[in-house]
């Protein structure tokens, strides 16, 4: 028996970094899993390497109607949903002054808007269940903010403004919000596969990261925590009993 067995998950930025390792140990544990993500290929051929129970929907989490599709499969194929794992996330370094309209709508789109979006979708799907769990995942960079980053911290900044508010409006519901504060994995990440680093800011951003301290305060340069592990936290937070609500989890590298 696994611990989530019988649920239904979505989990948005599924085909690289954190996602798949959550995707992977979700499946593990007996849920369908909803794998949300941009770049077909990659997104059905991680999903194909889980089973059965993964099911890949290529999905813009800045486009409202490509997210309600991706929802309406849900409610067509269960009529509810149990867990949303909001975890997709685009970024790029750059200084304010040489951002492009590229960098800053996609960052927003992806890691401000689609939250809202998803949420929106999963509210009367997890109403339907009679519970449910919302992760919203930011990012340490928001308690120790990193130069050449000023659009993807905002874009968290936001996500966890909007994340207490949410909680508070469906609490009755027995829908429990958790914003978890996630610090550096390993594995490819960054996104989506046309919004690449810009090698000259990649090596300025890395100089001045290390000049102050970031990278070993979030433990960037050891690596970072392992997928699978990243994976088992989300099992956690999602399994606690209903009487129990976490509001916010850091979970950072060692």
């Amino acid at each position: 028996m696994g611990q989530l067995d019988g649920k239904v998950a979505v989990v948005t930025g599924a085909s690289s970094g954190s996602g798949v390792g959550i995707a992977q140990r979700f499946t593990e544990e007996g849920a369908t899993v909803f794998m949300l993500a941009r770049g077909k290929e990659r997104l059905e051929a991680t999903a194909a390497s889980f089973g059965e129970r993964a099911i890949p929907v290529p999905t813009d989490l800045g486009d409202p109607d490509s997210v309600r599709a991706a929802f309406a499969q849900v409610q067509n194929r269960f009529g509810k949903l149990d867990i949303l794992i909001n975890n997709a996330a685009v970024y790029r370094p750059s200084p304010v002054e040489r951002l492009t309209d590229i960098d800053i709508n996609q960052t927003l789109a992806t890691n401000l808007h689609g939250v809202i979006y998803t949420c929106r979708e999963a509210i009367p799907l997890m109403r339907a269940a009679g519970c449910g769990d919302i992760v919203n995942v930011s990012s340490e960079s928001t308690i120790d903010p990193f130069p050449m980053l000023s659009v993807y911290v905002a874009s968290k900044a936001g996500l966890e403004a909007f994340t207490p508010i949410l909680a508070e409006e469906v609490r009755d519901d027995d829908i429990r919000v958790t914003t978890l504060i996630q610090g550096t994995a390993q594995g490819p990440g960054g996104g989506t596969l046309d919004f690449q680093w810009d090698p000259e800011m990649a090596q300025l951003a890395g100089e001045m990261w290390t000049k102050l301290g970031l990278l070993n305060r979030v433990g960037g340069l050891r690596g970072g925590q392992q997928i699978e592990d990243i994976g088992d936290v989300h099992i956690f937070i999602v399994t606690r009993p209903r009487t129990q609500r976490l509001d916010v989890v850091n979970c950072r590298s060692f």
